[in-house]
């Protein structure tokens, strides 16, 4: 009797936990996350299929540098008015955080430009084909900053909906500017739009939402220092862990030194990589939400992540299956050239898997309770065990042996990220 009432209870939990996501815009907020993914998805296989493959291993090379870099952005900044724009309780101040944000924001990217460009001809010497790509996609460092700080903005004020919405139009103007300027003038066709199209829409919002109208005479809760703070290991938590998405691409160039093996290895983990959003867009939905709880109350937090871990349990089953049958019938997409992959892109969705129950969602909520120290601290030892055990792995196996270094450390930084959790909830004070 007591286990049928206990499953009645746990069925009940997970309703409400479901009906509350979405009462938040939830739903709008997950279907814009694979939204994106959607039009990145169609943009890369068109990409794949109109670039020749060696000159797509040139550009993925470059684009990869860029993606772990990008967290840094701004110095990380803007992640900090994430945290303090979420526990600040007047509207004017968001406003006025908004603004001396971006502003400072692109003030320390054009730093972080100078400084890429200049180590540049050292970060691809193996690649050499690749520098041209990388200079001028360094530029994304300013234009992902404006539309990010203004999608921060969107969710602090509590407008999940048109948070959502800025993604959404966001990567249609990119999908709408990438097909005909890759059409016409190839991969610097891409880069072109990569760049330009969230400047454009940033540029456009606002304008129109009036951002940079606001009381100037307003005295700040939190300092510069703070937010700088914050965000700088917010931000090399997320650059480290961007890395363990990075560090197999870039020592798969310099070790074996084949572009065509980079291309094949990228695509076989674009389908299962992609379903990453789903923990990051729930997360996102409820951060505002779970910072403010996390002060008062540790177990709520805890209470969150196991109706998290319940539902997306029956997903990551889900997820086993579909691309243990169904892996060679998604990689046709691509074109016969990326078919034969030896089943690397069924090995990466364990990795997925470990990822949506562990290391996405629980790094997302050690940010949230404002542990960006403990982020950065475990994506650092994880680096490190990533670069020597790449090292020996693909001297053994080639691409092979970057992919089960990629998966083991994907479960592995999620266990860590479990432990500190716990810690927060039971054991500190």
């Amino acid at each position: 009797m007591s286990k049928k009432i206990e499953i009645k209870i746990n069925t009940l939990s997970n309703i409400q936990f479901i009906k509350s996501f979405l009462e938040r815009k939830g739903g709008r907020i997950v279907f814009s996350s694979f939204f994106t993914k959607l039009i990145s998805f169609i943009i890369s296989v068109y990409i794949i299929r109109v670039i020749p493959k060696e000159e797509y291993g040139f550009l993925v090379y470059a684009i990869t540098i860029i993606a772990f870099i990008a967290p840094f952005k701004g110095f990380g900044i803007y992640q900090g008015f994430l945290r303090y724009g979420s526990i600040s309780t007047s509207q004017q101040l968001k406003k006025y955080y908004f603004n001396r944000i971006l502003f400072k924001g692109l003030l320390f990217s054009s730093i972080l430009i100078v400084i890429l460009i200049a180590f540049s001809p050292f970060i691809i010497s193996n690649i050499k084909n690749s520098f041209l790509y990388l200079v001028i996609l360094s530029f994304q460092l300013v234009t992902l900053l404006i539309i990010d700080t203004i999608s921060i903005y969107a969710r602090i004020i509590g407008l999940n909906k048109l948070y959502a919405d800025i993604s959404n139009n966001n990567n249609l103007l990119l999908l709408a500017f990438a097909i005909p300027l890759t059409y016409l003038f190839g991969s610097w066709g891409y880069v072109s739009a990569l760049i330009l199209s969230p400047l454009i829409y940033g540029i456009y919002l606002i304008y129109k939402l009036k951002l940079f109208s606001y009381n100037k005479e307003l005295k700040p809760q939190h300092s510069t220092k703070e937010f700088l703070s914050y965000g700088f290991y917010m931000s090399l938590g997320g650059m480290l862990s961007q890395l363990l998405f990075a560090v197999d691409v870039i020592l798969i160039g310099n070790m074996v030194k084949n572009a065509e093996q980079i291309a094949q290895y990228k695509t076989s983990n674009i389908i299962p990589f992609s379903l990453l959003v789903l923990p990051v867009a729930i997360i996102n939905t409820d951060f505002v939400q779970l910072a403010q709880k996390a002060i008062n109350n540790k177990k709520e937090v805890w209470n969150y992540y196991l109706n998290y871990l319940k539902i997306m349990g029956v997903i990551s089953f889900g997820v086993l299956l579909l691309f243990y049958f169904f892996s060679n019938d998604m990689l046709r997409i691509f074109g016969k050239e990326y078919q034969n992959d030896n089943n690397l892109m069924f090995i990466f969705s364990i990795g997925v898997v470990g990822a949506l129950l562990f290391r996405n969602p629980l790094g997302n909520i050690l940010s949230v309770i404002g542990w960006p120290k403990v982020n950065a601290f475990f994506s650092f030892i994880i680096l490190i065990i990533n670069v020597i055990a790449g090292v020996y792995f693909i001297n053994l196996y080639g691409v092979m042996g970057a992919a089960y270094t990629t998966v083991a450390l994907m479960w592995l930084a999620g266990i860590f990220s479990l432990l500190a959790l716990i810690y927060f909830v039971f054991k500190s004070k």
